[in-house]
C-alpha cells in the first residue's frame, strides 16, 4: 500500500492537501465526495475499508472547508460548477490510471452525489451515490416541501446577512459558501441542474444508488429524482438501524462495513 499526499491548486485558495492511497496501479480508483460540512477525515473507515478490499481511494476536504484555508467566508466564493470544472478534474488526474475511464468510479455522499451525477453527464465515469437525492420539492412529501422552503427561506436569509451560510447556526454543515448553497437552494426550487449544467441528459454510465432507510434527508422519493439521469441505475435500500442509531444520512460513516460490502459486490 502506497500512502501518498499530493496537492492541487483551486482559485482563491491555498494548496489542497490530498490523500491518495494506492493498493495497486491496475485497481479501480475510488474518489471520496463527501456531503456538505462533514469533513474527509470522517470518512476514514470508509477508505480503509475499501483499500483492504482492494480498491484505490482519493479523497480532499472541499476548498475552505476541514484543513483547507483559506475558510468559506463573504470574500471566498465557489458554486458546484467550480466544484465540477477545478477541483473534481484534478482529483482524477491524481488516478494511477487517470485516462482509463472503467477504473475511475466517484463515490458521493448527499451533496457529493449530486457532483458526482453532473460530472457523469459529461464525463464516462461509474457513479456511486450513498443517502443523496435530488432536492427539488416535486420529489418530496407535503412535510419533506415545507421543510425544504423553510430551508431554502433560511439559508437565502443568512446569505444576505454574512455573505456565505454559517451552516453551523441552523444544523447544515459549517460555513459553506453562498454560491454553492444558492446553487442547492435553485434545485430546490425547480428539481432541476439547469442553472449549473445545460442540457442534461440520460447516462449510459454505470451507476449504484444506496438509500439508507430511515434516512429523513434523503429518502427514496427524492433518491430517484436523482437516478433518473442514469439509463440503467442500480438501487439498493441498506437498513442500518439494528446496528448503529442516530441520523441515518451520515451516521453509517461511523460503521460503513455493509456499505463496503455492497460497494465490492457491484464493482467486482
Amino acid at each position: 500500500m502506497q500512502y501518498i499526499q499530493k496537492m492541487i491548486q483551486f482559485p482563491q485558495s491555498d494548496e489542497i492537501t490530498v490523500e491518495v492511497n494506492i493498493t495497486n496501479q491496475h485497481s479501480k480508483t475510488i474518489i471520496i465526495l463527501p456531503a456538505i460540512g462533514v469533513e474527509i477525515g470522517k470518512y476514514q473507515k470508509l477508505i480503509r475499508g475499501l483499500n483492504t478490499n482492494g480498491f484505490n481511494t482519493i479523497a480532499a476536504d472541499y476548498p475552505g472547508c476541514g484543513r483547507n484555508t483559506p475558510k468559506v467566508s463573504r470574500h471566498f466564493d465557489y458554486g458546484y460548477r467550480d466544484l465540477l470544472q477545478d477541483f473534481i478534474p484534478q482529483l482524477i488526474k491524481l488516478a494511477p490510471q487517470p485516462h482509463s475511464q472503467p477504473n475511475l468510479v466517484l463515490l458521493g455522499h448527499s451533496l457529493g452525489g449530486h457532483l458526482a451525477t453532473l460530472y457523469s453527464q459529461q464525463h464516462e465515469v461509474a457513479v456511486i451515490g450513498i443517502a443523496t437525492g435530488n432536492i427539488g420539492l416535486n420529489y418530496w412529501d407535503v412535510k419533506g416541501k415545507i421543510q425544504i422552503l423553510k430551508a431554502i427561506s433560511v439559508f437565502n436569509l443568512l446569505i444576505q446577512i454574512y455573505g456565505y451560510l454559517p451552516g453551523n447556526k441552523v444544523g447544515f454543515g459549517n460555513k459553506e459558501a453562498k454560491s454553492l448553497i444558492q446553487d442547492w437552494c435553485k434545485t430546490g426550487l425547480t428539481g432541476t441542474y439547469d442553472h449549473i449544467l445545460k442540457p442534461t441528459h440520460v447516462s449510459d454510465n454505470s451507476a449504484l444508488f444506496l438509500q439508507m432507510q430511515g434516512d429523513q434527508w434523503a429518502p427514496m422519493s427524492s433518491l430517484m429524482g436523482l437516478t433518473q439521469y442514469y439509463s440503467h441505475p442500480q438501487i439498493k435500500q441498506v437498513d442500518l438501524r439494528g446496528y448503529i442509531s442516530g441520523n441515518q444520512h451520515s451516521v453509517w460513516i461511523k460503521q460503513p462495513e455493509q456499505i463496503i460490502d455492497v460497494i465490492q459486490n457491484w464493482l467486482n
